[in-house]
């Protein structure tokens, strides 16, 4: 049975996709954050950035639009089209390059980067070997002085708030959401049904997004850069590098 990103990143994009457009000002407050995080907390200011699972690129070209030499990397070819369309939309084509690549193949991927990034959640589509791996990897390719930057759902917030089900309406976009989730407590996986519905005239059904990820706790994460070969792991309450609290949704975690 072909694995849940298969079908919801390579078949179902134009859905998905609108995910990505709806967050592509949230990128840009991100990234400031972020590199003001890396200049002030660590010293860093980095001048090639790499990007895994960059979905439509708009981290890559946040990162870009700061003048960093920015890549992404992407399975999906609508999602890596789309994103060099809106670099070549926004001037950014010289300095925001995108690339067909498997997450689980980057052991075959080649560079030297002073930023690596995984970002919402991406690290945890797989099982945790690949996970192991994809840290390993990332590790090898960044420059001496570089950091891996990982942004996560905070799994002990996300379990004191836990929520079985929800509906949603963004009138805007013309769509009514209809969320389901699971979470097994042996595998640590949580496990996501989202239907969609046409809400410009009526309610008619469109069709249904599903995935199945495993969030970390924070600790978890700390332990998995450290075991691949990180020295030196800093943990944050956002990309504007506040406390990691339990009250914290996100985790960033910068790793060097």
């Amino acid at each position: 049975m072909p694995h849940w990103t298969e079908r919801l990143f390579r078949e179902q994009t134009d859905l998905y996709a609108e995910f990505f457009a709806e967050r592509f000002d949230a990128a840009d407050e991100q990234a400031d954050g972020l590199l003001a995080v890396l200049a002030d907390e660590h010293g860093l200011d980095p001048a090639t950035a790499l990007d895994l699972a960059c979905g439509t690129g708009r981290h890559v070209l946040a990162f870009a639009d700061r003048g960093v030499d920015a890549e992404g990397l992407d399975f999906s070819p609508a999602f890596v089209e789309r994103a060099r369309e809106y670099a070549r939309d926004r001037g950014l084509a010289e300095r925001a390059t995108f690339h067909e690549h498997d997450l689980r193949d980057l052991d075959e991927w080649t560079g030297s980067y002073d930023l690596v990034t995984s970002f919402w959640n991406s690290l945890g589509y797989y099982d945790r070997e690949t996970d192991e791996r994809l840290l390993a990897a990332a590790n090898r390719l960044l420059a001496a002085d570089g950091a891996l930057a990982v942004e996560c759902s905070n799994k002990d917030f996300y379990l004191a708030n836990f929520e079985e089900s929800g509906v949603s309406e963004d009138e805007e976009a013309g769509r009514l959401f209809v969320e389901r989730r699971d979470y097994d407590v042996e595998t640590g996986r949580f496990h996501t049904r989202l239907d969609l519905f046409d809400a410009t005239d009526g309610y008619e059904y469109v069709d249904r997004l599903e995935w199945e990820n495993r969030i970390y706790a924070p600790a978890v994460l700390r332990e998995l850069c450290e075991r691949a070969g990180f020295g030196d792991v800093s943990l944050y309450g956002g990309f504007d590098g506040c406390e990691l609290t339990m009250d914290a949704e996100t985790v960033v975690v910068v790793a060097r």
